[in-house]
């Protein structure tokens, strides 16, 4: 059917994603691109464990090229996530059809991240992808939660200078 939702979280899945964001867009499925996590085999224990309700796909950006239009042909409808901005910014220059919007939810940053938003800091790279992203024709939003107000990117970047 569809990836109904693309979601940034560096949490990935929490109990957040599992009682609002999953129920707001009705999946059953949930797919996570992240090289750091699909390699990490007690992180994916933990996910497993938390998403034991939906389908659930953990991939590195490589498998997710060949993954994502797999589960868009499908008879469900997934969301995506990862921990990354750079995953999305990937995905979208190999031309993987994941729709045209990028909710971002908590990321934490590291060394030298800028605070932007409310949860949100970005280093420098992080900040480049988001513009790649918008420059691609993606239209990014901030959200923490579904019921929360949705700021752009074109708002959240002018914090970041």
């Amino acid at each position: 059917m569809t990836i109904t939702l693309a979601r940034i979280d560096d949490r990935v899945i929490h109990g957040q994603t599992m009682t609002r964001w999953t129920k707001q867009y009705a999946v059953q499925g949930i797919l996570v691109v992240s090289d750091e996590v699909a390699k990490d085999e007690l992180r994916k224990k933990v996910l497993k464990a938390a998403a034991a309700e939906l389908k659930l796909g953990i991939y590195t950006v490589e498998q997710a090229k060949e993954s994502i239009p797999k589960a868009v042909k499908s008879n469900k409808n997934f969301f995506l996530i990862t921990d990354s901005p750079a995953y999305f910014a990937q995905l979208a220059e190999a031309g993987i059809d994941f729709g045209k919007v990028v909710n971002v939810g908590p990321i934490s940053g590291g060394t030298g991240a800028i605070n932007v938003a409310r949860n949100v800091a970005l280093t420098q790279n992080e900040y480049d992808a988001f513009e790649k992203l918008e420059t691609s024709g993606y239209r990014v939003t901030f959200q923490l939660l579904p019921d929360d107000e949705k700021k752009s990117w074109e708002v959240v970047k002018k914090k970041y200078s």
